[in-house]
Formats: structure tokens, C-alpha cells, sequence
């Protein structure tokens, strides 16, 4: 691309004025600029350049897989579709978009009938029936993540920032270039690709997952697309999404408290096993396991925090710039830096040696719903003993004896007391049982370590309510319902608060099946 052409680009998605000026565009520029405007995942300036270059020209073969594309960047994918059956008919284009028109036609095949719901610059499109008690919590972290986001990266979206949402792992693997075995394997739930944001539902995973801030993610990865015109390496892209992922939703940029990350990357660096950052090339979603997907995550973020640490937004919005204008990122890390990549490396290697030994947390994988059960999850039990403590709990919890339940899983949280899996159960039956005091302390110990257990913060925030503790009982339910939403105890738990919201909360609370207090 050249020179006035990336100018022409930058211009472009920066206002919201589309023309170029006729005295300088070829009928070549006009369609780099289209192409560069769907690099940056901007729909609305190459729909602008596209409907000028029709005006003017036409229709060349490269122009023809142009329209189809940026019809499909828009959201049409019906007219996307159709347009890669003509290109097929067409001598002309050979290629015909190979591999990729079949993800436009599946994306078509896959979202007929799914509804949309649009607010300011905001789309949800989602799969109708249980999905739709999503959509209001993801608008309002699309509203915050905008302010907070445009603050930290210097860049906002021009075109409408559309979010889809899949009901299973087998809709998200249709309509991307990742496979069921591949989301599995890495636990990958999400991306952000051709000018859209791409979840699964959080009843996709047996426990949920973290969707509120992976939602978050995929924004600054859309964010960074178009900062650095889809130019930044996976490593950069990865730390930046996952270091401000939770932004959204605090005053300032900080990576959370993970003690499972944090012990990861102790043991990586204890056993000379961090990764390289070349290694994620070409996804972290490719990469061979989850826990090697998660340690991949906290490398990069931990770096990513460290050079924030010293440049702030000011060096972020820099870097960026020099990715974007084609510089290699680790030259443009050691230019804003003003210091040699290798330093800064050993500098980073060398603050995960002085890190404080973080509350010991082991890595817990996901689960596909529908591939696995609670009994599955009793697997990852680390002790023996305890876990079959946990099955004859289990055994009495499914014939409806909470009592005798919790004297199993009593038993098992005795002999593995930092178990997340033994404290949930035991807190669940202890509460069922007419004793939430005794159930609060366990909870709190395991979400110390698992922060985004849900099941743990499920119970505290019923714990916390029975013990009259309403504002500890909001925040733990507010935090379970940003991991697992279709767990019906926390809306039935805010449905009892006085909030504003109480009637919409009591009503998926009974629309979820559960039983309010």
C-alpha cells in the first residue's frame, strides 16, 4: 500500500467524512482505500469507497470480490452470499475468495433467523430463545467498554460495533476458521475477526466463563485491527485484549488478581517452560491445550502490564502507531521504550522471578456443555479420598438429601480443604441444609484462588443474603451472573434486593426455573 494511500486510510477512519480527493485517487487507490478500510475493520468508509468506485468504473473482478466482502464486513450476509454464488459463475474471478467464501455462505446458512437488537452504535445478534437475557448486560459492557477503551487506546469505531453470540461451539466453529477439536483443545470461546465480535454463549461451557469481559476482549482486539490496520502480531494483539479486558469495568488499567495464571507462570519459569512468543503464531487458539492456551495469555499480559507500568496510554497509543505505519512491534516496543527488546525481555523474565509467591491455584479446564456433567467434573478432584467423599455426596445430593449430602461432602472438604470443586459442594449443602454461616468460609477461601468460580460465587451470594449481608450478597451475585447468567440462584437473589432492577431479575429468576428466597 502506498505511502498516500495508508495517509488516505488513516484519514478516512479517523472522521467521518468518506471522499477522497478526485484530483489524487486512481481507480486503483480508491479500491487500496476500500481494501485498507476492511483491514480496519471499518464497514462504513469502504461501503462509501465502494458506492464511488461503482459510480466511476466498472465493475473489475477484484471490485466484484470487494463488494462481496465489505457486504459481508456490514452484516448483510445474505446479499454476501449471493454474492459469492455470482463470483462463482463468473469466468472472471477463479479464485472466487476461495476458502473464505465458504465461511461467508456457512455464516449466512448459520445466522438466518437470528434476532437483532441495535442500540446507538451498538448490534447484538443473537439465536432466538434463552440467549435473549443476554443481550442487555452485553450493551452495557459494549457502553462502558467504549469510554473506558477509547481513553486507553486513542481509537474509537466509526461503523456500528456489531456482537454475535452462538448458541453452541458448533455455530462458532461454522461461522469462523476454527474447528470444534480446536475450541476444545484451547478452550477458545470467542474472537473477534472481519469487522465483528464472536462469542458462544456462556451455556456453551458447563460452568459458563468469564463473557462480560471476553466480550471486552474482542473489542480491543477490534480496536487494535484498526489501530494498527490489522498489522499487530499475535502476541501484541493477545496482550494488549487480555491486559485490558477487565478495563471496562475499573477506574484504571491493571491486570486482576489470577492466582491460577500467576502459578502458572511461576511453574513455567521454575522449569524453564515459558513460551516464545513466535509459539502463538498463528493463534493462541491453535495452540495444543487449554493450559498451555492460558499460559500463553498470562506471558503476554504480564508483559503488556510491565511496559504499561513504565509508558502508560501515552506509550500504548505510540507503539500502536508504529505497528500500524508497518514497523516490526518488538522495534517499536524498544523505540517507545528507548531501551533494546532483549532488555526489555530479561527485564520481564527477570520481574516474574520477584514476583510474591501468589496463593497456591491450580489451572481448571472448561468443559463443553452437553460433553461433560458435574460427575465429569468430580474427575479433576485432586485427592482420592476426597472425591469419593464427593460421589456418595453426590449420590444423596441427586435423591434430594441436602443433611446427609453435606456430611459427605464434609468429609471431603476435611481432607482436601483448598479443593474449589469439594468447597462449592459443601457450601451448596450446607446452605440447602438451613446453615449458610458455615458455608461462607469455605467460599471464601476458594474464591481467594478461583476468583471466577461460578458455582462459588453462586453460593456466596446466597450465604450472604441468608446471613443478611445484602451488599456482599449484590456483588457476589453480580459477579456470578458475569460468568454464569443461566444459573437462575443469583437473579433470584437481586430479585429480593431492593433494586431498581428487582422485577426484571425476578423474572429470570423464574424464567431460569429457580426458587426466589
Amino acid at each position: 500500500m502506498s505511502r498516500y494511500v495508508l495517509f488516505a486510510v488513516c484519514v478516512l477512519l479517523a472522521s467521518t467524512a468518506f471522499e477522497v480527493p478526485a484530483d489524487k485517487a486512481t481507480e486503483k487507490d480508491v479500491l487500496d482505500l476500500l481494501e485498507g478500510a476492511l483491514a480496519a475493520g471499518e464497514s462504513v468508509p469502504a461501503q462509501a469507497l465502494l458506492e464511488r468506485y461503482l459510480r466511476e468504473h466498472p465493475r473489475s473482478p477484484r471490485a466484484a470480490e470487494l463488494e462481496v466482502l465489505t457486504a459481508f464486513y456490514a452484516g448483510d450476509y445474505e446479499a454476501a452470499a449471493a454474492g459469492v454464488e455470482a463470483l462463482r459463475l463468473d469466468p472472471r474471478t477463479p479464485n472466487d475468495l476461495g476458502a473464505f467464501a465458504d465461511v461467508i455462505l456457512q455464516t449466512y446458512e448459520t445466522t438466518q433467523g437470528y434476532e437483532t437488537f441495535r442500540h446507538g452504535n451498538f448490534e447484538v445478534r443473537y439465536a432466538p430463545g434463552e440467549d435473549e437475557i443476554l443481550v442487555p448486560y452485553a450493551i452495557d459492557t459494549l457502553k462502558a467498554a467504549t469510554e473506558a477503551l477509547e481513553a486507553e487506546l486513542g481509537v474509537k469505531m466509526v461503523s456500528r460495533v456489531r456482537l454475535e453470540i452462538y448458541p453452541d461451539a458448533d455455530s462458532l466453529s461454522r461461522v469462523s476458521t476454527l474447528s470444534v477439536e480446536a475450541i476444545r483443545t484451547s478452550g477458545t470461546i470467542a474472537l473477534s475477526k472481519w469487522g465483528r465480535l464472536m462469542i458462544a454463549s456462556p451455556r456453551t461451557l458447563l460452568r459458563g466463563y468469564p463473557w462480560l469481559d471476553t466480550i471486552a476482549h474482542e473489542y480491543v482486539h477490534l480496536l487494535l485491527t484498526k489501530a494498527t490496520l490489522d498489522r499487530a502480531p499475535v502476541w501484541l494483539q493477545e496482550g494488549i485484549a487480555k491486559f485490558l479486558e477487565s478495563r471496562w469495568r475499573t477506574a484504571q488499567a491493571a491486570l486482576p488478581e489470577d492466582p491460577s495464571s500467576a502459578q502458572l507462570l511461576q511453574d513455567a519459569v521454575a522449569n524453564d517452560e515459558l513460551l516464545d512468543f513466535d509459539q502463538l503464531h498463528p493463534s493462541i487458539a491453535l495452540l495444543p491445550s487449554q493450559r498451555t492456551a492460558a499460559l500463553a495469555f498470562a506471558q503476554v499480559s504480564s508483559f503488556i502490564e510491565m511496559f504499561y507500568r513504565g509508558y502508560g496510554a501515552e506509550g500504548l497509543q505510540a507503539l500502536l502507531g508504529r505497528v500500524g505505519n508497518g514497523e516490526d512491534a518488538r522495534k517499536a516496543v524498544a523505540r517507545v521504550a528507548g531501551v533494546p527488546w532483549k532488555a526489555l525481555e530479561e527485564q520481564w523474565k527477570a520481574s516474574l522471578q520477584e514476583e510474591p509467591k501468589a496463593a497456591p491455584a491450580r489451572f481448571l479446564p472448561r468443559y463443553l456443555s452437553g460433553e461433560a456433567t458435574e460427575q465429569d467434573e468430580v474427575a479433576d478432584v485432586e485427592l482420592d479420598r476426597a472425591r469419593k467423599f464427593v460421589r456418595l455426596g453426590d449420590m444423596m445430593w441427586s435423591r434430594s438429601r441436602p443433611a446427609a449430602a453435606s456430611v459427605e461432602y464434609g468429609k471431603a472438604h476435611k481432607a482436601a480443604p483448598r479443593d474449589p470443586i469439594v468447597a462449592s459442594r459443601y457450601a451448596r449443602s450446607a446452605i440447602a441444609a438451613g446453615r449458610p454461616k458455615e458455608a461462607i468460609g469455605p467460599l471464601m477461601l476458594t474464591l481467594e484462588r478461583y476468583p471466577t468460580h461460578a458455582p462459588a460465587l453462586s453460593s456466596l451470594a446466597t450465604a450472604m443474603f441468608r446471613t443478611s449481608r445484602r451488599d456482599l450478597a449484590k456483588d457476589a451475585a453480580d459477579r456470578a451472573i458475569a460468568l454464569n447468567p443461566f444459573d437462575p440462584q443469583p437473579h433470584c437473589i437481586l430479585s429480593k434486593l431492593s433494586l431498581p432492577q428487582a422485577a426484571h431479575e425476578a423474572n429470570l429468576c423464574s424464567r431460569l426455573g429457580g426458587i426466589r428466597e
